[in-house]
């Protein structure tokens, strides 16, 4: 089997989960650039991407892939998804200098209401976009 090695950010989401369809839609259409791929994490295609976390770990979170193998999830990843499209770039300089704990805690208010918050939103497919 070959493996394939990305060469851009792969935005590696929950398939499972209406929020996280209806945020990777939201990414995808904000660039337009296609500067990112999108992987559902239940993708075979991710498990290499995947292979340095423990089990336990992997669907724990969404991340961002960096094609040198550096990968960022949580609240921490915010801005680094951010900083990797034209347009939302500038706000993803600017939430770099926001206190971690800040942007720790938007992440885990929105994942302790996810499945409410996802009855708020239009259902979709998972997107994919890879390599």
């Amino acid at each position: 089997m070959l493996i394939e090695t990305p060469t851009r950010p792969v935005l590696l989401y929950d398939a499972e989960c209406r929020l996280c369809r209806f945020t990777a839609r939201c990414v995808a259409r904000l660039d337009r650039h296609r500067e990112l791929a999108l992987l559902p994490l239940q993708d075979a295609a991710a498990q290499p991407l995947l292979a340095d976390l423990d089990e336990d770990q992997q669907l724990r979170t969404w991340r961002l892939a960096q094609p040198d193998g550096f990968m960022v999830g949580y609240g921490a990843g915010i801005p680094e998804l951010l900083a990797s499209m034209r347009p939302t770039r500038p706000l993803g300089r600017v939430l770099r200098l926001a206190p971690e704990r800040v942007l720790e805690g938007l992440y885990h208010a929105i994942v302790r209401n996810r499945g409410s918050l996802g009855r708020f939103v239009p259902d979709g497919p998972a997107p994919r976009r890879y390599p």
